[in-house]
């Protein structure tokens, strides 16, 4: 057995010199990251995936090729990058709706949250729904499993709308994946001059939640 004494006054083990090491980005890292995936996003909707370049990404900054690799190490992480923006900020406003406890506004609150969503970059989900299968397959692997997580959401949601008498029965994950492409379509035909994002979302509730009168 080891002498207790011996053991206690040991002497610690010395430090390593260096900078400490930074496990995640900095403040500033993740700003100018932002700021190359903004430049990113409205040229893909200008000019397409396939036209568009890290030259011109670049050039739009005011700097070189080269610097960019810090922050992006390719066009294809790139447009991975753009992709997780999409759903990681659809996915944290529904995590805060999932906690409203009526069944019908909880429903209602996702539908609306959707398409407030798109008005509010509509770019984003341009280039999000017009290139996916530029998406390289190591990065649809990181997309799925939230998209998933955002489908099960709303399978749940209605589920609840339903067992509370707020839905008529249907099928929930058919309802779900409805729900999901109608807002979607948004950003297709939206115009922030014409279109009232409040108008469109009373619609697609209204859809859902008001029955049709019966015909006679």
């Amino acid at each position: 057995m080891a002498d207790p004494a011996a053991t206690t006054d040991a002497a610690p083990t010395p430090r390593k010199r260096g900078r400490p090491r930074q496990e995640q980005p900095s403040p500033a890292y993740r700003a100018r990251q932002a700021e190359i995936i903004d430049i990113a996003i409205a040229l893909f909707r200008e000019r397409g995936f396939d036209q568009g370049n890290l030259d011109d990404v670049a050039a739009s900054l005011g700097t070189g090729r080269a610097s960019l690799y810090h922050y992006v190490p390719s066009k294809a992480h790139l447009l991975y990058l753009i992709f997780d923006r999409a759903i990681s900020t659809t996915l944290e406003t529904m995590e805060q709706i999932a906690a409203t406890e009526d069944p019908a506004d909880r429903l209602r609150a996702l539908i609306r949250q959707q398409v407030h969503t798109i008005a509010a970059d509509p770019g984003l989900f341009i280039v999000f729904f017009g290139n996916r299968p530029a998406l390289e397959q190591r990065y649809e692997a990181e997309i799925r499993p939230k998209e998933r997580r955002l489908l099960r959401y709303l399978i749940e949601a209605v589920n609840a709308a339903i067992d509370a008498g707020a839905l008529v029965d249907v099928e929930p994950r058919m309802a779900a994946q409805a729900l999901l492409g109608m807002p979607s379509w948004f950003h297709k035909w939206y115009n922030p001059q014409r279109d009232d994002p409040d108008a469109f979302a009373d619609v697609c509730v209204n859809l859902i939640f008001k029955p049709v009168a019966t015909r006679r």
